[in-house]
């Protein structure tokens, strides 16, 4: 029970970093998340340069 919950906390830490649009620190290094329209928008703005 105890592993399960320490999980879901970590699952909440990242969801809310995702949902702040803020970096996750893991082990001193920066992770930033990006949903598919931001990634696909990301991609079209290195093709169209």
């Amino acid at each position: 029970m105890g592993v399960a919950f320490g999980i879901h906390l970590y699952q909440m830490t990242v969801m809310k970093a995702h949902e702040r649009k803020e970096p996750l620190i893991i082990n001193d290094t920066l992770y930033y998340f990006q949903d598919g329209r931001e990634r696909l928008e990301q991609v079209l703005d290195e093709i169209c340069r």
